[in-house]
């Protein structure tokens, strides 16, 4: 065989993508055994294992990491000639998780503007807490996650900071209540930093919800049944920032981080960030 196959290299990258054959089979719209078959292919060719078994999943052999180290440059060059000179772009997909702050809020025209952009490229996305879509990208879940956080880890390509406000109904009085109304999930990242601030001022408080979607708490927030805590210019229906006048103690920023998974939807994942930036821009600027 004096000719690499393109499709094949392609396939090598999913399975080291999804970490399993079937889920990188679905991705590239093939049957489980058209793609095991390109695996034993590699194999015949260069007498090497491709892959081993981890858990319920695959992993690449040693041989088969180094290999997809120069099958991404192949892959890559083949993408950009064919877009050059046709203007084509390859079909993709791209699998994007979001907080779940901005998953309903500003993604609607990120996405639109992204699908205008790249109208081949299918988008997969979900909404999780961010600890939850740090560690469903660690097992291979996404190629690119967006996050609120406290700092900006390694690995997190960081793309605003942007202030914590309380947030409670329009013309609403329940910031006023002693003990403070909580309607804020405790499994939420902002939680222990509102209770720290609200222990150090001194101010009592309750939950009044246990648990939920994000949903379930905004929709007890706007009833005045209590208060959330929201980055400052994410602007829900019923929801405004509480003009306190210092009843409340103040809360720290927060970060909004992206995070782009290194695989074979690296650059498609690079650009759809690009877009994530300039409506996270325009939040930071609101605020």
């Amino acid at each position: 065989m004096r000719n690499m196959d393109i499709a094949t290299l392609r396939s090598l990258q999913a399975v080291a993508e999804y970490g399993a054959v079937t889920r990188a089979a679905e991705a590239l719209n093939m049957t489980q055994s058209a793609l095991s078959m390109q695996m034993k292919r590699l194999e015949e060719v260069f007498g090497r294992p491709m892959l081993q078994k981890a858990g319920r999943g695959v992993v690449l052999t040693d041989f088969a990491q180094d290999l997809l180290g120069e099958s991404r440059k192949m892959v890559a060059l083949n993408d950009a000639i064919l877009s050059r000179f046709t203007g084509a772009r390859p079909k993709a997909r791209l699998r994007v998780g979001l907080t779940s702050d901005w998953l309903f809020t500003k993604v609607a025209q990120t996405v639109r503007a992204f699908r205008a952009d790249y109208p081949q490229v299918e988008l997969n996305i979900e909404g999780a807490r961010s600890k939850d879509l740090r560690a469903q990208m660690r097992r291979g879940e996404h190629d690119i996650i967006l996050t609120t956080e406290f700092d900006a880890p390694p690995g997190a390509h960081h793309l605003a900071k942007v202030d914590l406000a309380w947030f409670g109904a329009a013309g609403g009085q329940a910031w006023r209540e002693r003990p403070l109304p909580l309607s804020n999930s405790p499994h939420c990242a902002y939680h222990p930093v509102a209770l720290d601030a609200l222990e150090r001022a001194g101010i009592e408080w309750q939950q009044v919800v246990a648990d939920g979607g994000s949903e379930t708490w905004l929709v007890l927030a706007a009833a005045d049944l209590g208060l959330t805590i929201l980055p400052r210019g994410l602007h829900q229906p019923g929801l405004e920032p509480v003009e306190h006048g210092g009843a409340l103690p103040p809360l720290p920023p927060t970060w909004l981080n992206v995070y782009v998974a290194d695989g074979p939807a690296r650059d498609v994942a690079t650009d759809f960030a690009g877009y994530l930036r300039r409506v996270v821009c325009e939040v930071a600027a609101a605020a």
